[in-house]
């Protein structure tokens, strides 16, 4: 087939998040001989700059929120400036890695008969994909069965909704190479503070940790945005870790740029808000605990890759930390075998294939 150009709606181009790792991945290695891409960051920065260095084109242009009142008119300038984009560049398919996005794809969908694609990567309620115009996408890929569930809840029609696991570069992250046990047993988070990354449940399981075994140490890495609310958070998961007296114990590693570095640091990962670097930890060969939100469920093999816990987590989650911590070749196994399914099921070949199989049905149909 002709090689046909895919616009993407980037979430942001300042920052690289768990979003913008998986865009970079598709975009990086869709099979160029039938697909061109082409991205549209809202502004510039980190991620920008690592798109242009790997030869995908880039421009930059703010796309307001479509229901803020405040941007009514913003948003009507910024959608017709990237209709006249799309087509300049003779745009067959858009996708928007940001279900925010949609009102902006349903209107380009409009004036240029274009197929359109979203990303289900957040965790919706029917309301929210009612009042994104989930309806009218052409196909929407979620990451996971659980954030399907709105999108079935809300009447979306089944045949237009691919599960698509979060992928991983198996090269980059790699498992640690087996030394000398450490004394200390490295557990960590990551991503950026904020209330939805749950740092300070994080804080109160290390407390619960370091009441019982004092072999273990937490690294909490990420750092918050620069916004009013995630500054406050960060400043609340600090002020916590003071109160529980665990400023010994607890590492504040700030932003890494070097991820698959800082999962080798790693002997454990925990997260509480699920994401790709569920993936990133398995690949590196750590076992991961999570609870059931998200994509957790759908990448954690209970028992064999790492443990699901249900909500209220805290106990159980620290109680299993202790457990690994005192039979670290327990913990050293469980994350071989992590290792060995991030090779059969995150897989980026894989991740694209399903995606470029989703726009051949829509471009075939077209």
């Amino acid at each position: 087939m002709d090689k046909k150009l895919i616009l993407y709606l980037s979430h942001c181009g300042s920052s690289i998040g768990g979003g913008e790792k998986q865009l970079a991945y598709l975009v990086t290695n869709i099979d160029r001989a039938h697909y061109h891409p082409f991205v549209v960051c809202p502004d510039d920065g980190i991620f920008a700059e690592y798109l242009r260095d790997a030869d995908i084109p880039v421009l930059i242009l703010d796309l307001p929120p479509w229901r803020k009142t405040k941007s009514l008119i913003a948003r009507h300038t910024a959608a017709r400036k990237l209709a006249t984009l799309a087509e300049t560049h003779n745009t067959h398919l858009v996708h928007t890695s940001d279900s925010w996005f949609n009102p902006y794809l349903w209107y380009l969908k409009k004036k240029l008969k274009i197929p359109i694609v979203s990303h289900a990567r957040n965790l919706l309620t029917p309301t929210q994909v009612r009042k994104y115009k989930f309806d009218r996408m052409d196909s929407i890929i979620a990451i996971s069965e659980q954030s399907k569930m709105p999108l079935l809840e809300a009447r979306i029609d089944a045949r237009k909704i691919d599960v698509i696991l979060n992928c991983v570069d198996l090269s980059v992250f790699q498992p640690s190479p087996i030394t000398a046990t450490s004394e200390a047993y490295i557990v960590g988070i990551v991503g950026r503070i904020e209330p939805f990354k749950c740092q300070k449940a994080f804080v109160e399981i290390a407390a619960k940790v370091a009441a019982q075994c004092k072999k273990v140490r937490f690294h909490i890495i990420g750092a918050a945005l620069d916004a009013p609310e995630h500054r406050t958070y960060a400043q609340d998961v600090r002020e916590l870790v003071v109160k529980h007296r665990l400023q010994e114990i607890i590492h504040f590693a700030g932003h890494r740029t070097d991820m698959p570095n800082a999962m080798q640091e790693l002997d454990l990962l925990v997260t509480l808000s699920a994401g790709s670097v569920i993936a990133e930890a398995m690949a590196a060969g750590k076992p991961v605990i999570g609870t059931p939100i998200g994509s957790a469920a759908d990448m954690i093999v209970h028992g064999i890759t790492g443990y699901i816990f249900p909500s209220e987590p805290i106990d159980e989650i620290a109680n299993q930390i202790i457990e690994f911590a005192n039979d670290p070749a327990r913990s050293l196994s469980m994350g071989q075998r992590a290792r060995k399914y991030a090779e059969t099921a995150f897989g980026v070949e894989t991740h694209v294939r399903q995606v470029q199989s989703v726009y051949e049905k829509l471009l075939i149909a077209g």
